[in-house]
């Protein structure tokens, strides 16, 4: 009897140790398993392009008066700043509002002719008795790229450099392939009126003004 229950006890304990062999281990080991599971979580965000243009003055008085008759010339000019985080950089246009011409008599009528260079040109004066003149232009100090792009490479001198205000389709001014820096990109829009002596048209007293627009948009 004893040896019957000996074995007895020796088949139940075998038993237990195979039950925990059996189906207490494996759970045991796919909780030690989930304990050191991994997984990556990725995370995207979409930056969108946008662009800023700012004028420093939109009010220009070029100076000094012009004398009507024994004539002169009048500068003026103000800075532009275009921020933007577009990768294709950005292009400005401009285009100014005259008909007859790009700057006109504010109460006389009269005006002052548009200089004759549609390209960008060295600035060259009339002589007496010839036509007046106005006309546009931009420096840049960091964009020389923008400058060559637009055709004022042929120029002698950046701040010498004018052509004729368009009046019916815009014109590209600066032309970048690439986005700023976060303090943006400046260059100097300018203006210039000139009268020769005794002007042919005569040019009547008056004030006189061209309304031109300028315009900045992602490439």
């Amino acid at each position: 009897m004893k040896i019957r229950s000996k074995i007895s006890s020796t088949l139940t304990i075998a038993l237990m140790i195979l039950f925990v062999a059996s189906v207490v281990y494996p759970i045991m080991e796919a909780g030690l398993a989930n304990a050191a599971d991994t997984v990556e979580v990725t995370v995207r965000q979409q930056i969108t392009a946008e662009i800023s243009l700012t004028v420093a003055s939109s009010t220009l008085v070029l100076l000094p008066a012009i004398a009507g008759l024994t004539g002169g010339t009048g500068n003026g000019s103000t800075t532009v700043n275009i921020l933007t985080n577009n990768n294709s950089g950005y292009t400005v246009t401009l285009i100014a509002s005259g008909t007859q011409s790009a700057m006109a008599g504010e109460t006389q009528g009269g005006f002052v002719t548009d200089y004759n260079a549609t390209v960008p040109e060295t600035w060259s004066n009339t002589s007496s008795g010839q036509s007046s003149q106005f006309g546009f232009g931009i420096t840049n100090s960091s964009l020389s790229s923008a400058n060559s792009a637009s055709g004022y490479g042929s120029c002698s001198s950046y701040e010498n450099c004018f052509s004729k205000a368009p009046t019916t389709t815009p014109k590209t001014i600066v032309s970048v392939g690439t986005f700023t820096t976060s303090a943006g990109d400046d260059f100097q829009l300018k203006f210039r009126v000139h009268l020769p002596a005794n002007a042919n048209p005569l040019v009547p007293e008056d004030w006189y003004n061209a309304t031109t627009t300028i315009t900045a948009t992602v490439n």
